[in-house]
């Protein structure tokens, strides 16, 4: 009775406390014993394996009570196959061996499924609205470009002239009196203005037609457009006027321009035939210099009276027998 007493308390002791346990030298002796103490500690250790995670600790015994154990096992490591396979996307996994477990697992399969093809619907809505998105920004791209161009077409209208493709002459008017505002700016700097009409052309008109004093007009803006520089303005005033702006250049410098121009119109075919004289033009010009500016003189003043002054040395070009160029005599009365 004490042997059974002190092996049951032993027992006790190996399966409740956490470290091995000394066996008695009493129970030592006992046959058969240390089978029994080995085949519990084999049990007790797996079980300790499970329960940190180790499930692929293998128990080298046999019976009732490892065959539960290794049974446990091999189901559990199935089901954690299964999981990995769940993580890689397979949501077709059931389980049919480990009851309660089976059926939280099944449960947890159908959720994700159920989800999933929730997902892939929305998916397919989101697609389809991308889609419808892409068109819609497609769309508006497209209008915002041909309002851009409608914009720049009415802008480049607003500014030029229809038959010659030079600036017109309210952009003319526009851009020179700015450039007078700012010649008050810069001591040192000139500019001169030159008035350039095309000689007796209402008889020109008379005589060849509209169509062919059209011509006339291109072909005087195409030879004036080979002398200048980027920094000089061209522009219709009316009729067969054109205006001019030399943009730094002085008095002499400019009347070498507006001769250059000169002689390059008279040197182009008639539009009419070669048989017919040359087109000639008048030219007046005037030269404004900034030192010679009062500092509260007003841009567009500056402009028109710098333009009345290039109209008049037109004028006396004209009166002086045409295809001439004549300047202004004194400085704009500023």
């Amino acid at each position: 009775m004490e042997l059974a007493r002190l092996m049951a308390e032993y027992l006790e002791k190996l399966l409740l406390a956490h470290r091995s346990q000394p066996c008695p030298p009493e129970l030592s002796a006992v046959e058969g014993f240390d089978r029994l103490l080995d085949y519990l500690t084999a049990v007790k250790d797996i079980l300790f394996q499970f329960s940190i995670g180790q499930i692929e600790y293998r128990l080298a015994k046999s019976g009732a009570l490892a065959g539960y154990i290794k049974a446990l096992q091999s189901n559990i490591s199935h089901l954690a196959w299964q999981c990995h396979r769940v993580a890689d996307g397979d949501l077709t996994q059931r389980v049919d061996y480990m009851g309660e477990l089976s059926q939280a697992f099944n449960r947890m399969i159908e959720s994700l499924a159920e989800n999933r093809r929730v997902i892939e619907s929305k998916q397919e809505e989101l697609i389809a609205l991308t889609k419808e998105l892409h068109k819609e920004i497609k769309r508006r791209d497209e209008l915002e470009a041909a309002l851009r161009a409608s914009e720049e077409a009415y802008r480049h209208k607003s500014m030029h002239d229809s038959l010659t493709g030079i600036f017109n002459r309210g952009y003319f008017f526009e851009s020179v009196t700015r450039e007078m505002e700012d010649l008050k700016r810069h001591p040192d700097k000139t500019v001169c203005l030159v008035m350039i009409d095309i000689d007796h052309f209402k008889s020109y008109n008379d005589t060849f037609g509209h169509q062919m004093g059209d011509q006339a007009l291109k072909t005087v803006t195409v030879a004036v457009g080979r002398i200048l520089r980027k920094s000089d303005i061209l522009a219709r005033y009316g009729g067969e006027e054109f205006c001019l702006f030399l943009d730094g250049a002085d008095l002499e410098s400019g009347l070498v321009i507006a001769e250059r121009i000169r002689s390059l119109v008279e040197s182009q075919p008639n539009p009419a035939g070669p048989e017919h004289p040359p087109i000639t033009i008048s030219l007046g010009l005037c030269c404004v210099e900034s030192r010679l500016i009062p500092p509260d003189s007003p841009g567009p003043r500056i402009f028109l009276e710098a333009l009345n002054q290039a109209d008049a040395a037109l004028y006396a070009a004209k009166k002086n027998g045409r295809n001439q160029v004549q300047h202004s005599l004194g400085h704009p009365a500023l």
